[in-house]
């Protein structure tokens, strides 16, 4: 009997443990009152709407680039932005350009980035995409998410900083690719540049998280998610050969039926696990106390227990969630024959994975090969971005969640995981602070139109 009374005894301090440990994980939202700035909305507007007219798509083959319309928009860029341009040096680099502000100080310099390049558009638009069409609530045009917002952000703030003080503190560079779209080579130049004249950033701003409401069970208030990481990614080829031949006569395997055993394999594999790595564990830390379900809490603040019951909810739960916790395949590119009716010479599968924190590439075709085990597959990367490092959250993270509780009230300030790949995976190797987060307060309406049709 008296084992029952030890059992039941450490049953009820267990929980103690578990409930104390959830009452404990404290709120630490600020709501300071937020100070009016008086700026000028209609120019603001106006510049925004400039940038959107151009058109600045990047394609993968170059000759299809306007490049009149890249021209025009760093003019725009030079122009009007007159305390910027009379203060700062002027560089381009590859398609990008390159400011640089002279501060008090040269010993932490800050990277403002973003970039103008823009994704095609499809025929499926209600507006004109490069009108730059604007009613009472919204503006329309390719590039208002994606990302000339943050572009126009960066300079009318620095535009309004330099009226308002002769001098800024420190050095700031306004970093902007022009080619972001299509890899980015334009801010590995710049980079590239920054280690030749061993100049080493403080802190780097770049698109990444916004503002966004319902992003965690029973959390009512809104989340402005920084990214303080980001997921690698890696496109794949498979691809197979044969003799062909005419489809009247086919042997029992041709290219594509042992590509799409290939791909069954691999849709169905169960190697690639969920983990909870630090920046996910970070974004549960501080968004966790603002759940009005206390179950919820309970779980997310016990994860050492509960760990396995946050990764099914996360299965459950799907779309970015789960992306947060593996390294995810999505079958994009097919190839094979020209005609139905002759069996492929070669057939070709492209994969694009993106790779979770902790996982090389290396180790993720060393896995794909082990599950198709076919040697008659030949395995390809056509492109590798291994994940960025994790950056630090100190002071230089504490200045940006300042600056973003200044501006928008009652909103929890939390790190997460990207899992997109931004121009600024290239500066994680001369800097420690690099932080991805997009100015802007948007629904799960205004995220799908990125990089769709109606933009706005």
């Amino acid at each position: 009997m008296i084992w029952l009374y030890v059992g039941l005894g450490l049953l009820v301090v267990f929980i103690i443990i578990l409930v104390v440990r959830t009452l404990i994980h404290k709120q630490t939202m600020v709501n300071e009152p937020i100070h009016d700035v008086e700026v000028d909305e209609k120019r603001i507007i106006e510049n925004f709407i400039k940038k959107i007219k151009y058109k600045t798509i990047s394609y993968p083959d170059s000759s299809l680039i306007d490049r009149k319309a890249f021209d025009a928009l760093k003019a725009h860029l030079k122009n009007d932005y007159p305390l910027i341009n009379q203060r700062a040096t002027y560089q381009e680099i590859g398609m990008g350009v390159l400011f640089h502000i002279k501060g008090k100080s040269s010993n932490k310099p800050i990277v403002l980035m973003s970039h103008f390049d823009v994704v095609p558009v499809s025929d499926h638009w209600s507006v004109e995409p490069f009108g730059g069409i604007a009613d009472d609530t919204h503006i329309y045009g390719r590039g208002t998410l994606d990302t000339k917002l943050t572009i126009n952000a960066v300079m009318e703030s620095v535009e309004y900083m330099l009226d308002k003080h002769q001098m800024l503190n420190q050095d700031v560079y306004l970093s902007f690719g022009g080619d972001e779209e299509i890899g980015g080579s334009s801010q590995r130049a710049i980079v590239k540049y920054f280690k030749e004249n061993k100049i080493k950033p403080y802190l780097v701003l770049d698109e990444g998280g916004a503002i966004v409401s319902n992003m965690f069970p029973g959390v009512k208030e809104k989340v402005a998610a920084v990214g303080i990481a980001e997921k690698g990614f890696l496109n794949l080829e498979l691809k197979t050969e044969s003799k062909g031949g005419h489809a009247s006569t086919p042997p029992k395997e041709t290219p594509v039926t042992l590509l799409a055993s290939a791909v069954k394999k691999l849709n169905e594999s169960k190697q690639f696990k969920m983990k909870m790595t630090s920046p996910v564990k970070a974004m549960f830390n501080q968004i966790t106390p603002y759940s009005t379900n206390f179950m919820i809490r309970l779980i997310f603040a016990n994860m050492w227990l509960f760990g396995p019951v946050v990764k099914l909810i996360a299965k459950l739960s799907g779309g970015q969630l789960k992306a947060m916790f593996k390294s995810t395949l999505a079958f994009t590119v097919s190839e094979g024959s020209k005609a139905y009716n002759v069996l492929p010479n070669e057939a070709k599968i492209g994969i694009n994975i993106r790779l979770r924190p902790d996982e090389s590439s290396d180790m993720i075709i060393s896995r794909i090969k082990k599950i198709i085990n076919n040697h008659d597959i030949i395995v390809t990367p056509i492109l590798v971005s291994e994940p960025s490092p994790i950056s630090m959250m100190d002071e230089g993270y504490a200045m940006l969640e300042k600056a973003i509780n200044d501006t928008w009230n009652h909103t929890i300030v939390s790190p997460y995981l990207m899992v997109a790949t931004t121009d600024s995976r290239y500066y994680h190797e001369i800097c420690d602070r690099v932080y991805k987060f997009s100015p802007m307060n948007v629904s799960a309406d205004d995220l799908s139109r990125m990089h769709g049709d109606d933009e706005r």
